[in-house]
């Protein structure tokens, strides 16, 4: 009894593999406390213990920006199991978006030897072995939302190219193009590329985001508005910032190993940047700068937190995905600015239409009457259709009735000669007013008859009013009369006069019979 109570209660060994004793040295064997991010050839040597009989993973925690490695598991009887990988190399890997690599491992006590060699890090590469389920339980998740991010970032991208693609839209193209930038850099480091279109070329790992960081400037510039003529002094500033970005960008050039250094000034010089406009012109109640803030703030957070980690205490997370929730964060929010930017612009031009259309019938109607005026009948006539005709109008006695009866009475006639007239042509015809007592109606040819007639009829209703023997002269025209529209108004004007004057003579002729 005493012995079984012994068992139970003794400390049990941990399934769980433990990597002990791990030393790196350079190239020029001596031993580092850690690999500089610079980059290098280094080689790792741990002592991997094994309780259980099963199938493990070995992996890097922190970073998957590796361009070459190799594992060299030899166990207590010198057999050694050599597993090669990285962003660089055309062997296979086993997991999407990871270095990780199975491997069937008995108990004992193994010597682990890693060998890395790589331009530059994003963070310190860490091994860690794990049993697979536990492996595939942390990693799937994280997976997962790598992609999805992956896939909303190339859905942003694909929206706001094009859109930048036509005329007109620099903000949008170069949101687009800082999108891209990152798109890239993510889908390279993570090994997307890799695994699913075979390339290798390791600097897509970080010269993209130098390009997009100059594009990024330019897209806040456009965004806030911020140019020479308005907000010179962020523009100056704007200027010096993306000066500072080129020289990053040669500096990366010349110094490959110190380009993802390069990288991490110019994420904080364009997001100093973007805070400064943002706060700058909050204060002065920009309302887009306001939003804007927000945006960049949130991603100063995030990102900087990214761009300083180099060890993190997970295994399930790397570096590069925490970028990629970072940048995702903000592509997202950037875009909710973008899209509130544009719908501000849409209602301003909507409104700016709203006023030219009305400004515009404004300068086509008649303010005394309401109907059309001169101007709108010379632009109909540039449209006069082919079997078209045109009747000028001239009231009779207008100035018989301003001499006599003022102003007044005068307006009163011609708003009640235009109403009747107009209400009475309907569809069948479309009245102008020239200006003084002269009107012009536009109809068909076949039309022409009923619309004389309804000039009849309105000169009974206005002498209902009181405007006793007021009537018109009529001058007509029809479209095959003459090619240019000058000629058939002048034509049309003529025959009204024509008209005006056989009528005063019938009316004299008239007098005089009747005296």
């Amino acid at each position: 009894m005493l012995m079984a109570s012994w068992v139970v209660l003794m400390p049990q060994a941990s399934a769980d593999p433990t990597l002990l004793g791990t030393t790196c040295m350079n190239s020029k064997g001596v031993v580092i406390a850690s690999i500089p991010l610079q980059g290098g050839k280094f080689v790792c040597q741990s002592v991997l213990t094994i309780t259980q009989a099963n199938q493990y993973v070995i992996d890097f925690k922190n970073t998957s920006t590796i361009a070459h490695y190799q594992h060299e598991i030899t166990d207590s009887n010198q057999q050694t199991k050599i597993i090669q990988g990285g962003l660089s190399s055309q062997a296979k890997d086993s997991f999407l978006l990871r270095h990780g690599h199975i491997v069937h491992l008995v108990p004992g006590t193994y010597r682990l030897v890693t060998w890395l060699q790589s331009p530059y890090y994003l963070a310190q590469p860490e091994l860690f072995v794990t049993d697979l389920a536990s492996y595939q339980q942390q990693t799937n998740f994280t997976t997962a939302v790598s992609l999805l991010l992956l896939g909303v970032l190339l859905g942003i991208f694909t929206y706001y190219f094009a859109i930048g693609a036509t005329p007109g839209h620099p903000t949008e193209r170069m949101y687009a193009l800082f999108i891209l930038g990152n798109l890239i850099f993510q889908s390279a480091a993570l090994g997307v590329f890799k695994q699913l279109f075979e390339w290798h070329w390791f600097y897509l790992t970080s010269l993209p985001i130098l390009f997009s960081n100059l594009a990024y400037i330019s897209f806040v510039c456009h965004l806030l508005g911020i140019n020479q003529f308005h907000h010179p002094k962020l523009y100056h500033l704007s200027l010096l910032v993306r000066l500072a970005l080129v020289a990053l960008m040669v500096t990366a050039m010349i110094f490959p190993n110190w380009m993802l250094e390069m990288d991490r000034y110019g994420v904080a010089i364009f997001l100093v940047f973007g805070l400064i406009c943002g706060l700058r012109l909050s204060l002065q109640k920009h309302r887009v700068a306001q939003l804007y803030l927000i945006a960049v703030a949130v991603f100063g957070v995030l990102g900087g937190l990214s761009i300083t980690a180099q060890r993190l205490s997970s295994d399930a997370w790397t570096i590069e995905q925490l970028g990629l929730v970072a940048v995702a964060v903000e592509a997202i929010m950037l875009s909710l600015v973008v899209a509130y930017q544009i719908n501000r612009l849409h209602h301003e031009k909507e409104h700016m239409l709203g006023e030219l259309q009305s400004t515009r019938s404004l300068a086509m109607t008649d303010r005394l009457t309401g109907v059309p005026n001169r101007h709108a009948l010379e632009n109909q006539m540039l449209q006069f259709p082919e079997h078209g005709c045109l009747m000028f109008l001239d009231i009779d006695n207008l100035k018989h009735i301003n001499d006599h009866f003022g102003h007044e009475a005068g307006d009163h006639l011609l708003k009640s000669f235009a109403q009747i007239l107009l209400k009475k042509l309907d569809t069948s015809g479309q009245l102008y007013r020239l200006g003084g007592d002269e009107f012009a109606v536009i109809c068909h040819e076949d039309d022409i008859e009923w619309c004389q007639h309804q000039l009849e009829y309105t000169h009974l209703e206005i002498a209902k009013e009181g405007f006793i023997g007021v009537g018109a002269s009529v001058g007509v025209v029809f479209s095959h009369e003459a090619d240019s529209t000058e000629e058939l108004m002048r034509i049309a004007d003529k025959r009204m006069y024509a008209n005006k004057r056989t009528r005063k003579n019938r009316k004299e002729m008239m007098q005089v019979l009747a005296n």
